[in-house]
């Protein structure tokens, strides 16, 4: 699931920067922009010193760092003050390894090829056949998952396998071999 919470307050407050710079007093807009730049170095501060007290703190800490970093809106805030414990590469190929029993159930899977800037780079394999198999399902399935962990990436691009790009099935594969295929495959054998 999509951390909306998160994102419903990253929208409102781009929204009140928007309101802020567009403030025609030259003193009112710095020092409300300097206020809401104080508040972002306070609480990153926090953050940073979260982190490293939980970094210091052995096992037991360890474990609550890497809990809180995967709390959808808690890892998003790492990922804003720039002190996510966990590096996004190891982010989403856990998220991957998360949802790789998911897309076997679905006869496919998905292989990182890389993350390039803020751009995760997948390719979807197998055949994808069953129920909720289509390509576009289970490129939402692994997108999802995908920004969940790693609410930084800008794009999650997914090339899909040979066998997925179209959905066109010929007919001749759904229809029964005609007695002439039926007599060449039995002397094939």
């Amino acid at each position: 699931m999509e951390n909306a919470e998160f994102q419903q307050h990253a929208a409102r407050i781009e929204e009140l920067v928007s309101r802020v710079t567009a403030i025609s007093d030259d003193d009112a807009r710095t020092t409300a922009l300097e206020m809401m730049q104080s508040f972002m170095d306070l609480h990153g501060s926090g953050f940073a010193r979260l982190v490293e007290l939980l970094s210091e703190a052995g096992e037991p800490g360890r474990t609550a760092l890497a809990t809180l970093g995967r709390d959808p809106l808690l890892c998003g805030l790492l990922v804003l003050y720039g002190v996510h414990p966990v590096s996004v590469q190891d982010r989403v190929a856990e998220a991957l390894e998360r949802i790789s029993p998911q897309l076997r159930k679905r006869s496919s899977g998905v292989e990182l090829q890389g993350i390039d800037g803020d751009v995760v780079r997948l390719t979807l394999q197998g055949s994808g056949h069953g129920c909720g198999s289509s390509p576009d399902a289970l490129k939402s399935i692994v997108e999802q998952a995908v920004r969940e962990v790693a609410p930084e990436i800008f794009e999650v691009a997914i090339e899909l396998p040979r066998n997925a790009q179209s959905g066109f099935v010929p007919l001749n594969t759904l229809q029964a071999p005609t007695s002439e295929e039926k007599r060449y495959e039995e002397s094939a054998a």
